[in-house]
């Protein structure tokens, strides 16, 4: 099956209730864990940006919990980013004012692997050529 990326803010908006994309968030994430979507990368300089935000919002025993749902899952991968994507997404951070480096980094990985889509909350991806960002439970290659 087909790869897709995961932004940080989806996991983040599925792990908390308060959170304003915490519905459709949840409804993502689900999709992924019961294999009605393609599989989630989920790159490991957002997966740190996930378990800093869980860690200190909501303690370590709830950021073990969100890594190991994770990991345990069967819709989503870890993967690990190439020191050649921290150095085209500096670039891309200059070029981009509205990503952050972690952001642009998460580009530079699409880039350089040919992944299209991204799973996000984050608008300021609309503005990068070649991704296409979703924020609902639809699969693209469907």
């Amino acid at each position: 099956m087909a790869h897709v990326l995961i932004d940080s803010n989806l996991v983040i908006a599925a792990r908390f209730a308060r959170d304003q994309n915490h519905e459709r968030a949840t409804e993502i994430v689900s999709g992924f864990d019961h294999g009605e979507l393609p599989t989630g990368e989920i790159p490991s300089d957002a997966l740190e940006e996930i378990l800093n935000y869980v860690h200190t919002r909501s303690g370590n025993d709830d950021a073990i919990a969100t890594l190991d749902g994770l990991q345990e899952s069967r819709g989503f991968e870890v993967v690990y980013t190439a020191k050649s994507d921290f150095d085209a997404g500096r670039s891309l951070f200059r070029q981009y004012e509205g990503l952050s480096l972690t952001d642009a980094v998460l580009v530079a990985y699409m880039q350089r692997t040919g992944i299209e889509y991204l799973y996000s909350f984050d608008d300021d991806f609309d503005t990068v050529d070649g991704i296409t960002r979703l924020d609902a439970a639809t699969n693209p290659f469907s």
